[in-house]
């Protein structure tokens, strides 16, 4: 019984993208691939909008990165004043829906003369507290001792955490990572909120903007929206697991 229901739970899942490849390439008169030659090869509009939208995401992605694992040392391996009140207020920020920080964003990106420029779009998402809270409970669970070892042996703060805390958390960082990637590649407010010139928008956005005359580009653009998540998942998906599971076997 129990393999009759997951098996029906995964036809559900997997049945919108059955219809989406079988739609993808079939024709009344058979089998046609002539819509995935205009996206991938025969107009540059689907593909350079793809890899602009591939660049911003790798930009959010790296910088959350760095700032989630500077910031999570940090909480996680020293003692300041204010340092739980600090983390409280990060976790209510993380909770908070995205569209209660829209209208404060765009005060502050207007303020900063950023809007209309994809620095609207990659500058607040570095910052999101989601990647920070993670790492804090990453470096939190490593072995005190261990870092007292590496400072023993001459390292500074900045030594220690790349040289003995990054490759101990790896499969943290990798998670934080591919979650800052798939969070942007699929943001769609922002860009409406933030940007107002049609070129300019990522490919998130710019799939609704597909001409409903071709249904066959729409739905191979679909599959060019689902390839970078699939692509990580597939290669990291041992990391993310173990990223998020990493703190609370510790």
């Amino acid at each position: 019984m129990k393999k009759l229901f997951f098996g029906i739970l995964f036809l559900i899942c997997i049945l919108p993208f059955g219809i989406v490849l079988v739609n993808s390439a079939y024709e009344q008169g058979g089998l046609s691939f002539q819509a995935y030659y205009d996206v991938f090869l025969g107009t540059p509009r689907y593909l350079f909008r793809f890899w602009k939208s591939l660049g911003i995401c790798m930009v959010i992605a790296m910088g959350q990165v760095v700032i989630a694992a500077l910031a999570g040392y940090g909480f996680g391996k020293f003692q300041f004043p204010c340092k739980q009140l600090m983390l409280f207020f990060l976790m209510i920020l993380m909770v908070l829906p995205l569209q209660v920080t829209l209208v404060p964003g765009h005060v502050v990106l207007n303020k900063m003369e950023l809007l209309q420029t994809q620095w609207a779009l990659i500058l607040p998402s570095i910052f999101l507290p989601l990647g920070t809270i993670l790492m804090t409970q990453s470096f939190g669970a490593l072995s005190d001792e261990m870092l007292q070892a590496a400072v023993l042996d001459g390292c500074s703060t900045m030594q220690s955490l790349i040289r003995v805390g990054v490759p101990n958390v790896r499969g943290s960082l990798v998670c934080v990572g591919i979650l800052s990637f798939l969070d942007s590649w699929n943001m769609v407010e922002q860009p409406i909120a933030y940007l107002k010139d049609f070129e300019k928008y990522p490919l998130s956005v710019a799939l609704a903007y597909v001409s409903a005359g071709e249904p066959k580009q729409q739905f191979v653009s679909c599959i060019l929206v689902l390839l970078p998540p699939l692509i990580l998942f597939t290669l990291f998906n041992k990391d993310l697991v173990e990223g998020i599971t990493f703190g609370e076997e510790k």
